[in-house]
């Protein structure tokens, strides 16, 4: 029986591959894992090839020291990113069988055009992904307010591009006023995707105290973009119910976030004088109004005055013509008058004889009748005075009884006095103190005493 120690066949298959797979490889993986010995500098990987989620192949790979720092410094380099777990990556690379390791691939070179190229493909997916589903210009639709003034601004606290775009909006040259509330995210990196969506959803609750929500950050590689071109923050922006502004500082490249925004500005700053611009717009389109509305205004006064003076003249020369024809009028009346009176006054003057007789009779008979009147009225007042007075006086005699009745006199001789503090009669225990000299007055004389102490009735009648 012929057999061959695992060593042996071991050496077999290393000489097979070395035989039949000589050269480098260009290969297409996905880093599972990825790790960094700090003292060798070696990298070592595992790569695979997934289908449907689930891993179609799996192989070990390393990066030797030598070729490491160059490989990283030039993928760093073009992407702005780091070779790190989830990346796809096109590698030239040897294929190794060790005895004692097993089978690698050694790596001599990665193409980060690939790894590009592969994040533009990713992105073309979800911009058809949310085109798909019908929300990719749902915030585009929403209209903006006139004036952009209550800000949620979603970046890293100590990023430049913060600090730009809150010196630009605070310090702006019109001196508008502006509210803005920085909600904190990492806006690059591993975190960035979670952290972004995070910070919008919390600004989102209190939408009813924003007018917008911008995300800004400052400049830097193109990779950096990546969590923008996400398709979950991209859906969250595109359903937002509020405007959403980006200024993610880069010109050429539009990410899936930059698509689905209501409006794409290239800086911190853009947005912040976008914003600025659009209050000058408003206030200008105020001014314009105003200016418009003074015009129209002076306009119509004038107009009116010319009307009114119009109208005077012509109310004048009216007047003036009716005041005319009044006189006119008035003088042949007068003229009319005249003669009628003269006219009336002929006939009288036959008939004044019988009317002064008939005038005088009828005055005699009206005395006569008076006469008779004010004798009756005589008899009566002769009468009536004397009754009246002789009532007056049984009144009047009553009420002396009752003044007599009333006299202070009287009513100290009934047991009753008046006690008086300096002159004035006093009504009222508050209105006295301790040692306050007082005088009391009876019927047949005066007591003067002082106050050692004071008791307020609780009854008012007492």
């Amino acid at each position: 029986m012929t057999f061959l120690t695992l060593r042996e066949l071991a050496s077999l298959i290393r000489g097979a591959i070395s035989a039949t797979l000589p050269d480098e490889y260009w290969v297409i993986a996905e880093i599972a894992q990825i790790s960094c010995h700090a003292g060798s500098g070696h990298c070592y990987l595992d790569l695979v090839e997934k289908q449907d989620d689930a891993i179609a192949a799996k192989m070990r790979a390393n990066i030797w020291a030598t070729n490491y720092r160059q490989i990283s410094s030039s993928f760093h380099g073009m992407t702005g990113q780091n070779l790190q777990t989830g990346m796809k990556i096109l590698v030239l690379a040897r294929i190794n069988y060790h005895e004692v390791h097993g089978l690698s691939l050694n790596i001599r070179e990665i193409d980060p055009n690939y790894t590009l190229g592969e994040m533009a493909l990713r992105r073309r997916q979800v911009i058809d992904q949310l085109t798909k589903e019908g929300i990719i210009d749902l915030n585009r639709r929403i209209d903006l307010p006139p004036v952009l003034q209550r800000i949620a601004v979603i970046s890293s606290p100590g990023a430049a591009g913060y600090g730009d775009f809150v010196n630009r909006i605070d310090n702006n040259r019109y001196g508008y006023r502006f509210s803005h509330r920085l909600f904190h995210a990492y806006v690059q990196g591993e975190k960035a995707e979670e952290s972004i969506i995070s910070a919008l959803k919390s600004c989102l609750r209190l939408r009813e105290r924003f007018d917008a929500v911008v995300i800004i950050r400052g400049g830097g590689s193109t990779a950096d973009l990546n969590c923008f071109d996400s398709y979950r923050l991209s859906r969250e922006i595109a359903l937002a119910p509020l405007p959403v502004l980006t200024g993610i500082g880069h010109e050429r490249d539009e990410t899936v976030a930059d698509r689905v925004a209501h409006m794409r500005l290239i800086t911190p700053t853009a947005v912040a004088d976008f914003l600025v611009s659009r209050a000058r717009d408003f206030e200008s389109s105020v001014d314009d109004l105003r200016e418009r509305l003074t015009f129209r205004t002076n306009t119509l006064i004038a107009s009116e005055k010319h009307v009114l003076s119009n109208l005077s003249l012509g109310l004048l020369r009216h007047s003036e013509h009716f005041l005319r024809f009044s006189f006119q009028e008035l003088k042949h009346d007068i003229f009319a008058l005249q003669a009628s009176s003269l006219a009336a006054l002929k006939l009288p003057f036959a008939h004044l004889d019988v009317c002064k007789e008939n005038l005088r009779h009828a005055s005699e008979s009206a005395l006569s009748a008076q006469e008779s009147i004010v004798r009756e009225h005589s008899k009566v007042l002769r009468v009536v005075p004397e009754h009246i007075l002789a009532m007056n006086r049984k009144e009047l005699e009553h009420v002396e009884a009752r003044v007599r009745l009333l006299d202070p006199v009287n009513v100290l001789r009934r047991g009753y006095s008046i006690t008086s503090l300096g002159g004035r009669i006093l009504k009222d225990v508050n209105e006295t103190r301790k040692t306050d000299i007082i005088s009391t007055r009876l019927s047949n004389g005066t007591i003067t005493s002082i106050v050692e102490d004071m008791e307020r009735s609780e009854d008012p009648r007492e």
